[in-house]
């Protein structure tokens, strides 16, 4: 096992059973071997991929992606997550990259109505490095990550995060979202252009392959912040 990779699940135990979770949902993380950690990105030429219902979607291979609830970035925090999985697909269209998220949830929450009501919403997170070797729970302060955060309120965030509790919206004209309520949940599609500033975030032109990690809140379940359901390690979007 490489070093770097022992010490990231050794991080995610550690973290885990800091939070409380059962040794079954530590183990979790680990689920997925390496190797099935992929999201293939179809690759087009023309065609519009900004929504979830575009024709394209029915090419672009879809995976499963196993969540379990996020240990909490401070005491404040707890609860269990609900949602335990979503599809994940991804397309390259010009010079952009659609990433549509796709996952069961009864109830829509669309407004944050009172201090015990909230919305929900899915993410994506890369490593600004591009670099496997950061850790995949928000960074820490020399590796910082870059997060896609839609809500279903309408809003949609360009975030990076250089550890728990330090996430900042950095401006990023070019990222855009759209969704759909369906009959069992939510379809979603985050798009970015591959390549930005600096300070927008990660980059992705010119790579053959990109860590990326997943997250999804259940507005109903009071799910915000650091209570949420995640991947515990990277998978990689394969261009």
């Amino acid at each position: 096992m490489r070093t770097s990779s022992m010490m990231k699940r050794m991080a995610a135990m550690s973290l885990a059973a800091a939070a409380g979770l059962t040794a079954g949902a530590a183990a979790a993380a680990d689920a997925a071997p390496e190797a099935q950690r992929t999201i293939q990105v179809l690759s087009v030429k023309g065609g519009d991929a900004a929504s979830p219902k575009a024709a394209v979607w029915k090419k672009a291979q879809t995976t499963q992606v196993a969540l379990q609830t996020a240990f909490p970035g401070h005491a404040s925090i707890v609860g269990t997550a609900v949602t335990q999985q979503l599809t994940a697909q991804a397309v390259r269209a010009g010079d952009r990259l659609f990433v549509k998220l796709a996952w069961n949830d009864v109830t829509a929450n669309t407004a944050i109505k009172d201090t015990d009501q909230f919305v929900d919403g899915a993410a994506v997170q890369f490593p600004v490095n591009g670099e496997v070797s950061t850790l995949p729970f928000m960074g820490d302060a020399e590796h910082a990550v870059n997060v896609w955060h839609w809500r279903a309120d309408g809003r949609t965030q360009n975030l990076i995060a250089k550890g728990f509790g330090t996430a900042t919206p950095v401006p990023s004209e070019g990222l855009r979202s759209a969704s759909v309520r369906t009959r069992d949940g939510w379809e979603v599609v985050i798009s970015r252009p591959l390549q930005v500033k600096a300070e927008e975030g990660a980059t992705l032109q010119g790579r053959s392959t990109m860590p990326i990690a997943f997250a999804a809140w259940d507005g109903e379940n009071q799910e915000r912040d650091g209570l949420k359901a995640v991947t515990m390690e990277w998978w990689q979007l394969r261009f």
